[in-house]
């Protein structure tokens, strides 16, 4: 499957309304097809079935935003990839993140990370430390993803949370989700965190927590 095929069958899933809904949710997102994200899911699967390396490389160059989500996928669905080629793959990809939906969306399918985590938490550390939103958002996400889940690295994540001080709102609001979903499932660890938090990411940390328990 090459990048020209991808395309082509992007376009052929676009659906018109889907792209209006799908922008209003995304400020500042203009340029995108408007494929749901399980037809977009599909395509990346059977795609990273073949020369998943190659197709990458010829997608770099893709400006919509699904070919784009589609090219940060391909290193989590590629069945053979070793976490080494994965990993460097994704160091190729989050430049190219721009909005929170292609982040989160390839943060879930890198389920790798969860099996090799003492190998990914290095590979994270610069991310999380980032003054670029994206990037910031990008490893903060892979910590709620993929690290929190497991209780033995609930002191880890404690201990990384502050140390993402990037300002911009995309970067503190995943911190505020996170530290939210620590709190929540982990509640000894709100006096420990909370106080470490900026004041910004407390307010929006707490406004998440009471609102969940609102649902």
């Amino acid at each position: 499957m090459t990048a020209a095929d991808i395309t082509a069958t992007l376009r052929g899933l676009a659906e018109a309304g889907y792209r209006q809904f799908a922008a209003s949710l995304i400020p500042g997102e203009t340029d995108l097809l408007g494929v749901r994200l399980p037809a977009l899911r599909r395509l990346a699967k059977q795609a990273a079935l073949g020369d998943w390396k190659q197709l990458f490389t010829e997608l770099q160059s893709a400006t919509a935003m699904e070919p784009v989500m589609l090219r940060g996928m391909l290193p989590g669905y590629a069945p053979h990839a070793t976490t080494a080629e994965r990993l460097a793959a994704i160091a190729a990809f989050v430049p190219t993140i721009r909005n929170w939906s292609i982040c989160d969306s390839c943060c879930a399918t890198y389920k790798f990370a969860a099996r090799h985590r003492s190998e990914v938490l290095p590979f994270l550390l610069p991310y999380l430390r980032s003054p670029h939103e994206y990037a910031a958002r990008f490893g903060t996400v892979m910590l709620l993803n993929h690290f929190l889940p497991a209780p033995e690295w609930v002191p880890t994540l404690t201990e990384l949370l502050p140390q993402v001080t990037c300002s911009a709102r995309y970067a503190q609001m995943a911190v505020a989700w996170c530290a939210c979903e620590l709190c929540l499932s982990y509640p000894h660890t709100a006096p420990e965190l909370l106080p470490h938090l900026s004041p910004v990411v407390q307010q929006l940390t707490r406004r998440k927590m009471r609102e969940s328990h609102r649902k």
